[in-house]
């Protein structure tokens, strides 16, 4: 899975090792990072912090363009970014 996540740079895209989920969700939907990206779907990891970054006005896709599922079969990697536009930049 690591691997995939390797695959989503971009012109602009700074990767960097994730210590926590939800301070990575905090920093997208307070506008200090402009996305992150995971490699697993664990809901407990993600719920809260997706649902914080829609109410901030962002976005979730995974792989496949589609919003995260909460009960797993989604395409990995997959991101929570600050708008769709961005979040489409990362999983392309």
């Amino acid at each position: 899975q690591k691997e995939a996540l390797l695959g989503l740079r971009a012109p602009g895209v700074a990767p960097r090792p994730c210590g926590s989920a939800g301070l990575e969700y905090l920093a997208v939907a307070r506008g200090t990072c402009d996305a992150t990206a995971f490699s697993w779907e664990a809901a407990w990891d993600h719920a809260a912090g997706l649902l914080l970054v829609t109410e901030a006005g962002g976005a979730h896709l995974t792989r496949d363009r589609l919003p995260f599922r909460y009960r797993g079969g989604n395409a990995l990697p997959f991101t929570a970014a600050r708008d769709r536009a961005t979040a489409e930049r990362v999983v392309k």
